[in-house]
């Protein structure tokens, strides 16, 4: 498995969904139906560019989230 830590290239997300189509008929569904919800969820998404390269960071030098922070954020969220 490689690990980006850098923007992704056109050509790497087009590698990316060519081995996606040489999948069985079962695996293509299943990302066809996360990138389905993903682009409705970015659609609503009001993070701002500058959070999500923060976000980006964070992942790569893996300081993620802690449970309580992931819920902190989910609460305020359903709220809205």
């Amino acid at each position: 498995m490689v690990w980006y830590d850098a923007a992704m290239t056109r050509d790497q997300v087009k590698e990316i969904l060519d081995r996606v189509l040489t999948w069985p008929q079962g695996g293509q569904e299943k990302v066809t139906r996360f990138l389905r919800r993903f682009e409705r969820w970015r659609e609503n998404d009001d993070v701002t560019e500058g959070e999500w390269k923060i976000i980006e960071e964070r992942a790569a030098r893996r300081e993620l989230a802690t449970d309580e922070e992931v819920e902190e954020v989910f609460s305020h969220y359903r709220g809205v």
